[in-house]
């Protein structure tokens, strides 16, 4: 498969080709800071509710230490996937990265009224595909705020905050921590000059550690040592079918000998990849943009052109209504879906059931 690397930031592409090694050593130097910071400061001791039979709604938080790319979004679907099952009403709370709701100053709050996908623009990608599933939303930087807002307006019995396990300042009744069973860690490196939003160590304040795009049942060797005595559990990407314009179910037989397109702008282009040859497809290119992005004219163009006439292009879920906008009408272009399995989900969420 060819890969096709395009990002929404031209000086991103600039530096890669020409002096993004000369920022290497000030990259290593704050990075070295940023460590030296955290290990200085005193570990944060997370707030903790009075369980399931406290007042008001359990808080289940989703989050990760390494930035982006851990399954937060499949995660939370199957969490409140789950509690509807058991006849619960689950909330979802998330900063509304890259909507204009994000800094509207106040909480916004989206109840599902048809398709996720009109509110993207105003809410961001993971709320539209909340409301696409058929879950509330409250959109807000500040998370206690957000909170306030989905008690009084939403009544839900339980609440999920989405990216949330950094914020030790908040209330929880269950604290999960995402860890990709592949790479626990990303490259072991702080930020800026690495991936770890926090040193491995912040592991040990979880409630329970998930270990996604699992392929076992046993801990890696480098996640072991920082783990502490959370109970571990261990969770799949799947593929969920695909979908066309008008919303139906299509056959992967349908596209067998066409050529496969994929594109995406996540922050785990592999993942999809991947995903999609467990569906049964077999592209031939795959053309990647920068997590969040927002397509154009001009994408369209570069997406459309990696083959001939026939071919099929395919998308994720969080790209699916902003690259509808984008690509003509004429194009075939279908959405496959991913849904995230945790082995003993129900004892995952026991503590708050």
């Amino acid at each position: 498969m060819r890969i096709v690397e395009r990002y929404s930031r031209g000086m991103r592409i600039y530096l890669a080709r020409e002096g993004w090694s000369l920022l290497v050593p000030l990259r290593f130097v704050l990075s070295l800071g940023h460590g030296f910071l955290l290990r200085l400061s005193p570990a944060p001791c997370p707030a903790r509710r009075s369980g399931a039979g406290g007042p008001g709604p359990s808080v289940i938080s989703v989050g990760n230490l390494v930035a982006g790319g851990a399954g937060k979004t499949p995660c939370v679907l199957a969490i409140a996937s789950e509690l509807k099952r058991r006849g619960r009403s689950p909330a979802v709370i998330c900063s509304g990265y890259g909507g204009t709701a994000r800094d509207a100053g106040r909480p916004v709050v989206a109840v599902p009224a048809g398709p996720g996908g009109r509110h993207v623009g105003v809410l961001g990608d993971e709320a539209a595909l909340y409301l696409d599933e058929g879950l509330p939303v409250v959109v807000c930087r500040d998370r206690a705020r957000a909170i306030e807002t989905a008690c009084g307006e939403l009544g839900p019995t339980h609440i999920i905050l989405d990216d949330a396990f950094h914020r030790t300042e908040l209330e929880k009744d269950l604290d999960i921590l995402l860890l990709d069973h592949r790479r626990p860690f990303g490259n072991g490196r702080l930020l800026p000059g690495g991936e770890l939003r926090e040193p491995p160590s912040a592991a040990r304040r979880a409630d329970a550690i998930v270990f996604t795009r699992a392929c076992g049942s046993s801990v890696p060797a480098e996640a072991a040592p920082h783990l502490g005595a959370a109970p571990v559990f261990f969770a799949r990407h799947l593929p969920a079918g695909l979908t066309g314009r008008d919303g139906r179910p299509v056959d992967v037989s349908s596209v067998s000998g066409r050529p496969v397109v994929l594109f995406s702008g996540i922050a785990r282009h592999d993942s999809f990849e991947d995903l999609a040859r467990e569906a049964g497809l077999d592209p031939a290119v795959s053309v990647r943009f920068d997590d969040h992005h927002r397509y154009r004219a001009d994408d369209a163009d570069l997406i459309v052109s990696q083959e001939g006439a026939g071919a099929v292009f395919v998308t994720t879920g969080k790209d699916w209504e902003k690259a509808l906008r984008a690509m003509p009408s004429s194009v075939e272009i279908l959405r496959l879906g991913m849904r995230m399995e945790i082995e003993g989900i129900e004892r995952l969420l026991a503590p708050v059931i």
